[in-house]
Order: C-alpha cells, then sequence, then structure tokens
C-alpha cells in the first residue's frame, strides 16, 4: 500500500494493543508483544513477535487493520492457554504429528494464527499438528515458539511421523497398489518417505499415484497404460466421494522427486489425460518407416 510501512502497523498495535488487552506490553523497536493469560494466582506471559499481523495488514486497506490486529491478539492469548494445557499430557515434543494435505489447505481453514507447515513441492503441504489423547490439534507458529517447539535438539515431527507409518504394507485392488489404515490421517505423508514406502517411484518410469483421503495412498506404474491409468482415476474419485478426511481428488506422476499433475476428465467414469512421455509408442517396422505405413 502507498504510504504505508512496518513501523506504521507496528504504531498502530502499540497504541491498541493495551486498549484491548490491559497490560501488554509492545516493543515497537524489537516488533514484539507480550501478552498475559491465566487465572487468579497462576498467572503466565509470553513474549510474540508480530511480523506476521504485520505482514497480514499490509495486505488490506489501512480500515481494515484494528480488527485484524484485535483478531490476532485474542488467538494468540488463546494459543497460550492451549499451550499451558497442552504440557498436561506429556512431553509436547514427541507429540507431534505432521499431515501431509493439499497446497492451500492451510490458507483456507486457518484462524487469525498461521499453521506450522511445510511447502511440499507445488500441490502438497505438510501441516504439523500436536496429538493430545485421540484428538490431532494443529500447531501454530505462535504456539510452537511459546512451546520451544522450534530449538534445534527437538524431535523433527516428520521424522515422529514417518517412524508410525513405517510398518504400512500395500494392499493389490485389481493391480492398483493401496497404502491404507482405517482412522489414521498419517498415511499422506507416505508420499514424503516415498524411498521406503513407495520405492517404485524411482524406478523407471515411477508411479501415478493419488491420496484421495489422508488415510490412503493409492498408486499403480506410470508406464502400465491408459486402461491402468483409468482405473486409478476411479478408483481415487470414489474414494475421496464422500470421504471424512479428504485430501486431493487428482493424480500425479511421481518419478524420483519429480511431481507433476495429471489432468482427469469430469468424465462419468473419469478418465486420465496421460502425458505423451506415458503413452505407449508402437513399435515400427522397417518398411512401415520407410513407406509411411
Amino acid at each position: 500500500m502507498t504510504g504505508t510501512n512496518d513501523s506504521t502497523v507496528v504504531e498502530m498495535i502499540a497504541e491498541l494493543a493495551p486498549i484491548w488487552l490491559p497490560g501488554c506490553v509492545v516493543d515497537a523497536e524489537q516488533r514484539t508483544v507480550e501478552v498475559g493469560w491465566g487465572r487468579g494466582a497462576l498467572q503466565m506471559s509470553a513474549v510474540v513477535g508480530v511480523g506476521e499481523i504485520v505482514d497480514r495488514c499490509l495486505q488490506l486497506p489501512q480500515q481494515r487493520w484494528p480488527e485484524q490486529i484485535e483478531a490476532w491478539l485474542r488467538a494468540v492469548v488463546a494459543e497460550g492457554e492451549l499451550a499451558t494445557q497442552e504440557h498436561r499430557f506429556g512431553d509436547v515434543a514427541e507429540r507431534q504429528r505432521a499431515l501431509l494435505v493439499q497446497r492451500g489447505w492451510s490458507a483456507r481453514t486457518a484462524g487469525p494464527v498461521a499453521d506450522a507447515l511445510l511447502p511440499f513441492g507445488d500441490h502438497f503441504e505438510v501441516v504439523v499438528f500436536i496429538r493430545t489423547g485421540s484428538e490431532l490439534r494443529r500447531l501454530t507458529v505462535v504456539r510452537r515458539s511459546m512451546l520451544g517447539l522450534g530449538d534445534p535438539d527437538v524431535p523433527s515431527p516428520v521424522r515422529l511421523t514417518l517412524e508410525e507409518i513405517a510398518d504400512l504394507e500395500p494392499q493389490q485392488h485389481n493391480g492398483i497398489s493401496v497404502l491404507s489404515r482405517d482412522d489414521d490421517p498419517l498415511v499422506s505423508m507416505a508420499i514424503v518417505d516415498r524411498d521406503n514406502l513407495l520405492p517404485q517411484a524411482s524406478l523407471g518410469a515411477g508411479v501415478l499415484i493419488g491420496v484421495p483421503r489422508l488415510s490412503t495412498v493409492a498408486y499403480c506404474p506410470a508406464d502400465a497404460g491408459q486402461a491402468h491409468a483409468d482405473s486409478l482415476a476411479r478408483w481415487v474419485a470414489d474414494s475421496y466421494r464422500g470421504a471424512p478426511d479428504q485430501c486431493s481428488p487428482d493424480l500425479y506422476w511421481l518419478q524420483g522427486d519429480q511431481m507433476v499433475q495429471v489432468p482427469v476428465t469430469l468424465a462419468t467414469p473419469p478418465t486420465a489425460v496421460l502425458p505423451a512421455a506415458l503413452k505407449p509408442q508402437p513399435r515400427r517396422t522397417w518398411l512401415r518407416h520407410l513407406f509411411g505405413r
């Protein structure tokens, strides 16, 4: 926005934050805000950087900044209260888990505080959660800092997750291989551990793969032909439709570290639009080559 910069937003935070949250302290030079929470004699506080809300405000008209700042500040306090509760369930660092979801899922569904996530190619992202009992709670950037989970010696949520799905074995369904476990959203992370769980992805042409559900990954050889590709497209579409843990209805060509989307028609039944490199090439005799037949 013309005429505005980071310092303008920080000045507004410093002016308004103590009104909404009495007792909070804004350090404009360090670009931080200290917020408190608790009940009775049990009072806690945390110092949080304001970079996230500054960036968000700079993308909006200035008249919308106050509502954004208030929502973010109140969400930060709620994150602090949640961080306090999570310690009651044991070592938070060891309870981290990661889910592979469609790219943009976090932006579409997140609240005022951004999720802790890792980009994963052009089509997916890895979002970090905390397992609390039977519940997976989304970990935010703010709460990760409050819990000290960004420190170098803290276990990786990706490693913890891959250890939990290392025993998955593919099941065969009419030429389609399926990695699946009921009610286990961690299965989608099999794509991240493709060297161990999807070794076929690094052989020859690789695999055509779908992640219709967080609990299901399906694939077949990429060069298996149109019929197999269409069967996979139908299987993925059927598995995705109405699933409580939907991930992606699309197909992808995974070869080593490269993943590209394979279009699927909206016809009934759907069919895969294979790239030329995966279509069978007819063998031509010398006579056909010479005479163009």
